[in-house]
């Protein structure tokens, strides 16, 4: 019977794995091979060339453009995107006047495809028609308006405005689902204490919401590393690739120069840094 129970669980779980073997690890070893080839797209013809391509790739200014401005939108998304979750979650917490309201309208962005949201953006950033710009000149504030996405200056914190406002309602529902779990004999056992309001979430609540932290962190750290889909929308990587990416960068030379083994190779590094991101703050994490 245990024999026939283990092998009910092996075939449930044999078609995920078989998927997982071949889309996550049979393909990034096979975009790493690629990475170390000549390989051009539909050229039959393909020499190995070692690591050309990366040495080509650290002297590339554009790449390393894109590689400053990965890093400016995680470490600037991920930080705020939690923080604005985190006030939120404590404020749906509080069951203050208009919280159902209110929560409605913050969590809609989850229901957002990229493609619906940097359609909507695109329209309210533009600087002639756009909602943005036209509401600042009804209320006569025009020397408020901005270029907003198509200046070189602007369109990186346009675009990270864009994730923030896309991402922060999934944290929220992270650290509320949390703040709702924590066991209510801490809470009380400290109010007989007397401890104020503030003093409770500061010293009782959130230094419980670990686990959910490390979970939101981590998806946010994917995330802002491959990040495309607003990006390729709203700006596809410029004006004069002021907001170019990685992930945009790689699209463009595989998909748009044919270079598919240097689009791979930028792919293979995108991998490496999140996995030396990652994996020593997990371990860290996890010795904590």
């Amino acid at each position: 019977m245990a024999r026939y129970g283990n092998l009910q669980i092996f075939l449930f779980i044999l078609p995920a794995t078989v998927l997982v073997g071949i889309f996550v690890y049979a393909f990034s070893a096979w975009n790493v091979s690629i990475s170390l080839t000549d390989w051009r797209g539909l050229v039959t013809s393909i020499r190995f060339v070692g690591l050309e391509n990366y040495l080509k790739l650290i002297n590339d200014p554009i790449a390393q453009k894109a590689l400053i401005n990965t890093f400016l939108l995680a470490v600037t998304f991920i930080p705020l995107t939690m923080l604005i979750g985190l006030i939120t979650a404590i404020l749906l917490c509080l069951e203050l006047k208009g919280t159902s309201i209110f929560r409605t309208i913050f969590l809609l962005p989850l229901s957002f495809s990229f493609v619906i949201s940097a359609t909507m953006w695109t329209w309210m950033f533009s600087p002639e028609q756009g909602t943005i710009n036209s509401l600042l000149r009804l209320l006569h504030l025009d020397f408020l308006c901005q270029p907003w996405i198509t200046s070189t200056e602007q369109s990186l914190w346009c675009i990270l405005l864009v994730y923030i406002w896309q991402f922060s309602g999934y944290v929220t529902i992270i650290y509320y689902s949390g703040i709702r779990s924590i066991p209510q004999e801490h809470i009380e056992a400290a109010e007989i204490d007397g401890a104020s309001r503030f003093n409770i979430y500061r010293h009782i609540i959130v230094p419980q919401l670990k686990g959910e932290t490390i979970g939101v962190l981590t998806i946010l750290l994917f995330y802002a590393l491959r990040v495309f889909d607003l990006v390729y929308l709203l700006t596809g990587g410029g004006p004069a690739l002021s907001s170019e990416v990685l992930a945009t960068y790689m699209y463009r030379m595989t998909f748009n120069q044919n270079l598919f083994a240097y689009g791979a190779s930028i792919g293979t590094v995108i991998f490496i840094i999140a996995l030396a991101i990652m994996i020593p703050f997990l371990l860290l994490s996890r010795r904590r």
